[in-house]
């Protein structure tokens, strides 16, 4: 099940370090923060980039949300862990859709990096999905930035409709197949 961190922004890769070693001998989860492949315009050409898609969070996935915690407390980076009301031990995990959309955004498969889509874009802003992790989510988007060469998709996290941003490429020598 994944646990939500909060931790200060820009300190996400060295929390993950810490709670690494922290944890070295025992890791008995996966901990990460994860990265969405975009396209952007540097001096008039189109290049790869690596974004955070949550910055301030980090992601724990483990059946022992008890032990994570406590461990934590001695890693001086940890703010806060999502969903713990007061002092109790109750730890809510992301549900059972929220979940999905990790696995499905930020794949073990690829590092949890979610790579480039590649789309058609016809007249009218419609767009078709050829490959990637946008396919079978075109209700899931909600904006289209040609532009800035992405698409924002509503997704549950933490009981609310967050949009995170998903890098597209746009295929134009393809035609009505």
């Amino acid at each position: 099940m994944y646990y939500v961190i909060q931790v200060k922004t820009g300190q996400e890769d060295k929390t993950i370090d810490a709670i690494r070693r922290k944890f070295a001998e025992d890791l008995f989860f996966d901990v990460f923060s994860p990265y969405r492949v975009g396209m952007r315009k540097i001096r008039g050409v189109y290049k790869e980039v690596k974004e955070r898609c949550f910055p301030g969070y980090i992601f724990v996935d483990t059946d022992n949300p008890k032990d994570v915690f406590y461990g934590l407390y001695w890693v001086t980076e940890f703010t806060k862990m999502l969903g713990r009301e007061g002092h109790t031990d109750n730890f809510v995990p992301l549900n059972p859709d929220e979940s999905r959309m990790i696995d499905i955004l930020y794949s073990k498969n690829t590092n949890r990096i979610t790579e480039i889509s590649n789309i058609v874009v016809k007249e009218g802003q419609d767009i078709r999905v050829l490959d990637g992790p946008l396919q079978g989510m075109i209700a899931n988007i909600k904006k289209i930035d040609l532009h800035k060469r992405t698409v924002k998709v509503e997704v549950p996290f933490c009981g609310r409709m967050a949009e995170v941003s998903v890098g597209i490429n746009i295929i134009t020598d393809v035609i009505n197949k």
